[in-house]
């Protein structure tokens, strides 16, 4: 019976040690990855067309149109990329003062 008492109370006296001698950290979240659509990532901007040299004035119009719309379109892709990194620049730099708080919490 004392060996059992004994026993009991060591296990109290390490539970409570151990419960008030640990120091906790918190958990980090997992590190962030930027996400940018696929499209936009595997989308490249035509090239300028080709003039030949018996082309008419007409279908020098046409080639310069079509060249401007893909102009165009190549520009609001290169928008939207640079505007996915700002925003991932944004996250991660918020992701690290987080994990600076941490790191100053220890």
């Amino acid at each position: 019976m004392m060996k059992a008492l004994h026993s009991t109370l060591l296990l109290i006296i390490a539970g409570g040690l151990s419960a008030t001698g640990c120091k906790t950290l918190p958990v980090v979240p997992h590190a962030m990855k930027c996400d940018v659509r696929a499209e936009l990532l595997a989308g490249k901007c035509v090239p300028p067309t080709q003039i030949a040299s018996d082309s008419t004035y007409a279908g020098l119009v046409d080639a310069m149109q079509a060249d401007r719309k893909a102009l165009r379109e190549c520009g609001v892709t290169a928008d939207s990329l640079r505007d996915a990194i700002e925003r991932c620049n944004q996250s991660t730099d918020e992701y690290n003062k987080k994990i600076d708080a941490v790191n100053a919490a220890r």
